[in-house]
């Protein structure tokens, strides 16, 4: 009995970290559910507001803005719900104005800063520089937030460059960079480590590890890694197959059989991270996992009780950074109950995915991954299939080595600035 309670303590500490980060943005009962609560304090690396690591992530996490567009299926947008979901529903906006100003973001993946003015640049090149000495030291004692850390100054780096927006700060931001890398074994040791797939797959419902086939795919921009600075795996399970049918499905092409009800895809996201040699290396420190299952093939309907509302069913569970905040090297792996489940109802400002569009996680999904009204109906929306991404079975780590490659393209451009 005395065994298990250091486990069931760290149990109850994530399940109040989760319950802390839903109080951090607004409710269901919201019109604006899932935006960051202007009234909250985020405490991703430190529990002083002040910190130079939580007022950098808040000038790059946390930004008023008005959208660049508002997407029609957002509660004050919508006049009859009934009648909304029809085709196109997800494709359905208006240009934002200024009554659409919301605070966006918060911790999370998305990354809503599109440039600073000179006042806030300079902020920031004065709290980069304050991430030294003691600062540092304590940071590198908690080599997972220094590892999120270090990710959130390159995707900073990465925005920037693509914007084309204060060319002054990618110097200072590769420098940070440098300072709060690791060494190597650190970055592949347990120190770092989240969970495996293995974790995430008893979470969801009808999935058998032994069962599915990673696959290898072209990589679209928003899973290269010189874009986002994360590897991506995706894991596909056939219902009813064994793993030589599963192969022989994936590996068809073109002539891939429709893909029928009850297949499930998970894809896993982890950091890949710059060691202190220069090196990228893909950590075991996954951030962020989704799944997708062909749940019907009932036309699209408001009463199609489907993520997609034409027979896909989609999740996803988000790693907060305050969740590992604390944890020293000595630390265990972290739970899959630390993650948080996102409500695909809840509001977002998807700006990774273009301009800052203000929509919801279900309409944002249903772009790529609906069943219906798309050249690949018979995909059912399993997007990573589709013949021109050449997919396959994937040999063990090939996906981590890809991304690797990846992010030493824009390490590269970076030391050439």
């Amino acid at each position: 009995m005395l065994r298990l309670l250091p486990a069931l303590a760290t149990g109850l500490l994530f399940a109040c970290t989760a319950q802390a980060q839903a109080q951090l943005r607004l409710p269901d009962s919201h019109p604006d559910h899932g935006l960051p609560d202007p009234e909250a304090v985020w405490l991703p690396y430190a529990d002083d507001p002040d910190h130079p690591c939580n007022r950098i992530w808040a000038a790059c996490y946390l930004t008023a803005c008005v959208p660049s567009e508002v997407a029609g299926v957002l509660p004050r947008e919508l006049e009859d719900e009934r009648a909304f979901y029809r085709p196109k529903w997800y494709f359905s906006k208006r240009p934002g104005t200024d009554a659409d100003a919301r605070l966006f973001g918060g911790d999370g993946r998305q990354l809503p800063i599109e440039g600073f003015d000179q006042a806030g640049s300079e902020r920031l090149r004065g709290l980069l520089a304050q991430v030294d000495g003691d600062v540092l030291a304590e940071l590198k004692r908690r080599p997972r937030a220094a590892v999120w850390f270090q990710h959130d100054l390159l995707r900073l780096a990465r925005r920037l460059t693509t914007t084309k927006n204060n060319p002054e700060l990618l110097p200072p931001l590769w420098r940070c960079a440098q300072r709060v890398a690791l060494p190597r074994e650190v970055l592949l040791g347990d120190a770092v480590r989240t969970v495996t797939f293995a974790d995430v797959a008893e979470h969801v419902p009808e999935l058998d590890v032994e069962q599915c086939v990673e696959i290898e795919r072209r990589s679209t921009r928003l899973f290269d890694a010189a874009f986002v600075q994360l590897w991506s795996t995706v894991h596909v399970q056939y219902p009813d197959g064994d793993l030589a049918a599963t192969r022989a499905w994936i590996a068809a092409g073109k002539d891939r059989a429709p893909t029928p009800i009850g297949t499930i895809a998970v894809l896993l996201q982890g950091i890949v991270a710059v060691d202190d040699q220069g090196r990228t290396c893909a950590t075991d420190l996954v951030i962020e996992a989704r799944s997708q299952r062909l749940s019907n093939r009932d036309p699209l309907a408001w009463d199609n009780r489907t993520t997609t509302r034409d027979g896909v069913d989609l999740a996803m569970w988000s790693l907060p950074r305050r969740a590992v905040r604390d944890l020293g090297a000595d630390a265990r792996a972290v739970p899959f109950a630390a993650f948080r489940a996102i409500d695909m109802d809840s509001q977002e400002l998807f700006r990774d995915y273009g301009t800052r569009k203000h929509t919801t996680y279900a309409a944002q999904c249903a772009l790529c991954h609906r069943r219906s009204n798309t050249p690949d109906e018979p995909l059912a929306g399993f997007s990573a299939l589709r013949p021109s991404a050449k997919p396959r079975p994937a040999k063990p780590g090939e996906r981590k080595r890809r991304a690797e490659a990846e992010l030493m393209q824009f390490v590269a451009e970076l030391r050439a600035r």
